[in-house]
This record gives structure tokens, sequence and C-alpha cells, in this order.
């Protein structure tokens, strides 16, 4: 069954790029891959492109800015089709970009979606357990994603990944470079700092600074106006979004893998200072299980208060997902339910419940929605905005959203 659909997307791929006469060789493609970080990384280099006088567009699985007409890709996307790709390449190439950068997932490489492509750079953040759903291993995973840098002219690695050293040899590109921002390495965070970087970061937002660097710099540009480029640079909505509303403190975040929970845990700990975190998450449906209980185990480690509920279950018993995290919590022996841990299925009642929790001194951590616009509640999708569920959980007229929502 696999090779058939192998097939029918390589005839795709191969359409596509016939129907938009191979677009891709006549601009400068950048492809950022991993588990972790690759939206932000993304979107911090189109800024520094931008910000050094280039004309760039770039297709991230938020949203896609080409030829500066922007796009919202809010809903539960991985790389976008080949079709929309090439096209929106072509529309670069038409409006005289030199540069296009793509964010590109596993399920876009292995399903073909960016065969074609032409990348002059490869670069990928870090490879973790996850998608192992749709992967046999996460030795199948990871080769997926290395074949971005292997089929890039040049390829750039952080080599601060956790499980780096299960794949490097499998990385068969000549041009290969490597940043850290602890390690010896071509391209480190002293570097960034000694030619300009004058804001004080750490942790995984660091490791991205020094990738997206990396990539400037083996593209050619001046270290230091590279460099330079990313003291302007805003966080991506939805990535460690700090915010303070009506007394209460919030941090919305993407956060939906155990490494992703573990560094932004980290995160909050060295930037913030608070008197409990208030957790709420969940898992998707019909999704890789395996990591359940880790997360449910790492929020029990780091979080005072934690709130379960939906995060897109389709058509799973949410019960069934909830026990999953649960071993995690229990393992601790930290939570009691119905004290300081609770399962609370609709996600605005989540919401509401942790305002009323919290005091102006904890913080709130919404993870795993972000910038999505959607909730999966069985078969069919809901309008869903995290931020909006705030500010309706914070108002008194919350039977405004109701917790069935409208199918989109």
């Amino acid at each position: 069954m696999k090779i058939f659909k192998k097939m029918y997307w390589f005839l795709k791929a191969l359409a596509a790029n016939i129907w938009y006469d191979f677009p891709s060789k006549k601009i400068i493609v950048v492809g950022v891959t991993g588990t972790d970080g690759k939206t932000t990384t993304t979107t911090m280099i189109y800024h520094m492109l931008t910000s050094l006088g280039e004309k760039v567009s770039y297709i991230s699985t938020v949203k896609a800015v080409v030829a500066g007409k922007t796009y919202d890709l809010g809903f539960h996307v991985t790389t976008p089709s080949a079709f929309f790709i090439q096209k929106q390449i072509k529309r670069a190439v038409d409006n005289g970009d030199k540069y296009v950068v793509l964010e590109v997932t596993s399920h876009g490489l292995d399903q073909l979606r960016v065969w074609g492509c032409t990348f002059k750079v490869g670069a990928i953040t870090n490879i973790t357990k996850e998608h192992l759903d749709y992967h046999k291993n996460i030795k199948e995973y990871g080769n997926t994603k290395l074949k971005l840098l292997n089929s890039s002219e040049i390829a750039v690695v952080n080599a601060d990944n956790p499980t780096h050293y299960l794949f490097r040899n499998s990385i068969k590109n000549k041009s290969l470079w490597f940043c850290s921002i602890q390690k010896k390495a071509d391209f480190t965070l002293s570097d960034l700092k000694v030619h300009g970087l004058n804001s004080e970061i750490d942790g995984f937002q660091a490791e991205n600074m020094v990738l997206a660097y990396a990539v400037l710099c083996v593209l050619g540009f001046d270290e230091k106006k590279a460099a330079r480029s990313l003291n302007s640079f805003k966080n991506v909505r939805g990535r460690l979004d700090y915010f303070e509303k009506n007394n209460k403190r919030f941090l919305i975040d993407f956060a939906h893998t155990p490494n992703s929970f573990k560094r932004l845990f980290e995160y909050v700990e060295k930037n913030y200072t608070y008197r409990h975190i208030v957790h709420v998450f969940g898992c998707a449906g019909k999704r890789d299980a395996i990591k359940r209980p880790v997360m449910g185990r790492y929020s029990a480690q780091e979080c005072n208060t934690i709130i379960l509920t939906e995060e897109d279950y389709r058509t799973e018993n949410i019960e069934t997902i909830f026990n999953d995290i649960e071993k995690g919590i229990r393992k601790e022996k930290k939570h009691e339910k119905g004290k300081n841990y609770f399962c609370i299925p609709d996600r605005l009642e989540a919401i509401r419940h942790a305002i009323q929790t919290a005091t102006s001194e904890d913080i709130i951590l919404l993870t795993g929605k972000a910038h999505e616009q959607s909730l999966a509640r069985g078969n069919k999708e809901y309008h869903w905005d995290e931020y909006e569920a705030v500010d309706k959980a914070l108002s008194k007229n919350t039977h405004a959203i109701s917790s069935a929502g409208h199918a989109v």
C-alpha cells in the first residue's frame, strides 16, 4: 500500500513542478526542519533577511508571507501540499524575491511535498521522539528529517541536539556546518554575542537564534550584520508568548512534545519570578500515545496545579487520553486529583478554572494550541482561538463562546 502512496505523492509533486516550471531553480531556497523550534527558526531567518534589505518570502506551518501577501495557515497543518508550495515559490520568483524560506516537516519530506525543491541550505533544529504514530521508530523519523540535509547544497546542524549522536553518521552532505550554544562548533552563542547580539537569551531560544545566525553566515552574509539583525526579532505568536491581563499572568506556547515541555519549564524557571505554575494542557487524539505519560510526569515535576483538557481528541475517547497522561502524573506522587490536578474536557472551562485558581503571583501556562485556529472534536473542526478564549474566560460574559463552538 505504501508503494502506491509514494507513487501518487511523486506524481503529484512532479506535476506541480512541471506546471510551475521548477521555480525553486530560479531562487535561493532555505529549508528548516526538526522536532521543536522549526517555526521560530524559519521566522527568524525570514526576519533577518528582510532586516538586511533582501526580498524574501517564507512558508511556515503558522503562516506564509509570499510576494508581500500573508496567508493564515493556523489549522492542523504540516508542510502544505506540493501544488501550494510550488505555486508560492513561483509567485516569489515572479515578485523578484531572492530568497524563500520553508519550514519542512517529516510528513512533508516523507510524502514528497517538497520534492523538486532545490535547497541551497538545509538546517535542522533537533530530533526528539515525536510522530511515532506515523513513523515506525525514532530512527526512521530521524532519517526522514535528514533527507533535507542530504539533498541540500549546504547543511547546518544544531550540535546541541540530544539525539545528535544517533544521526551524525547518517548525514552525507559534504558541506556540513555545526552550531552550538555551549560546545565548540563552527558557529556559537559566543560568536553571536561578540558580533552584536544584545539580548540575554539561553536555552532553546538561544539554539534557534544560533541556528538562524549560522544559516545567514553560510549564505555569505556579514557576521556582524547577521547578529545585529536578531536584536529586533519578536517572538512568533503562540511561541513563548507572555502577557498580563486582569491581574493574571499568562504564557502561551505550542509545546506539545516531552522535549518541548522540558525546555519550556527550564525557560520559565530562568526568566520569570512566580509563586506557582498552573498548567493547562492535553494531548492529541489518534496520535503518538507513548509521549502522554512522559508529558504528564514532566508537568507534575514542575507545576503546582495541572488541568488536563482537550487538545484535538478527534475520534479517540478523551478519558483514554486523560488516563494515559495521568499515569505520568501519578508517578511523581505530588498531585491529588480534585485538589491540585483536574480533568476538565472543555478547554474554555479549563482555562476559566485556571484563572479562578491562580493568584496574581502565579503563571498560567497554556500549551498545545497556541496559534492554531480550530479544535478537532470527533470528525469536525471547531473554531478555536487560544487568546480569544483567555479573553472570554476573563470576561463576565463567559457564555459568549460555547463549549461546542461552531464547525469550520
